[in-house]
């Protein structure tokens, strides 16, 4: 895949509570995220893994705490805090009427930015969708449709890959894949987020998160 430095980028989230009505997800999170770091996030079904990445990535905003990002030095506005990130999650809606290089460049245009068909093609072929880049969605399998969730969140080179759970609906061929992709981010300079339970999401990680598992009485 093509060759490209990213901007230093560093997260920072300092005492960070998320809760649902009454309830708390989890409380007092800190961490600290730098480029070339791969942060692993684990914990049973309802720890509020999902939670915490829409957190971290400014898709959802915490109840306390704070998350705030640089960019080569800079503080990133927490409104632009997406712009800077590839999130790719299997509930992640696709619209299945286009092909990935019709989406690709939909997407493109919605966010201003010039698309680089071949940046997308080197993108395509190393998922392996190179031979469907003009077929539709709609008829690919749930596996092919990660692969374009994947295409789509390094299309724009963000500094910042945040995978919440990156191998499900996966083959070996395409955990392989994966795995490739999250390494070649950090040798390009980028950090990573990944929300998994797979023991070999972890050989990759230089940092484990864990959250504790969710207590039904937990109110403030």
């Amino acid at each position: 895949m093509e060759r490209q430095l990213l901007p230093n980028i560093t997260l920072e989230a300092q005492h960070v509570s998320h809760r649902f009505q009454r309830r708390f997800v989890w409380q007092n999170i800190s961490l600290t995220v730098h480029s070339t770091e791969i942060w692993g996030v684990t914990g049973s079904n309802g720890s509020g893994k999902t939670t915490l990445l829409r957190v971290l990535t400014g898709l959802l905003t915490p109840t306390s705490g704070s998350v705030k990002v640089w960019l080569s030095g800079l503080p990133v506005d927490p409104e632009h805090i997406v712009r800077h990130v590839g999130f790719v999650s299997p509930y992640l809606t696709l619209y299945e009427e286009y092909t990935p290089v019709e989406l690709c460049q939909i997407v493109a245009r919605m966010r201003g930015i010039q698309f680089d068909r071949h940046y997308y093609t080197s993108l395509a072929h190393h998922v392996g969708l190179a031979l469907w880049s003009h077929d539709n969605i709609a008829r690919f399998s749930s596996g092919m449709k990660q692969r374009v969730r994947l295409i789509l969140a390094l299309l724009f080179r963000p500094a910042l890959l945040v995978l919440d759970e990156p191998m499900t609906n996966l083959d070996d061929e395409g955990i392989a894949c994966v795995q490739a992709l999250i390494r070649e981010h950090q040798q390009n300079g980028g950090a990573c987020i990944i929300a998994t339970n797979d023991s070999r999401d972890y050989e990759l990680c230089t940092h484990i998160l864990s959250l504790p598992h969710p207590h039904p009485t937990q109110t403030r």
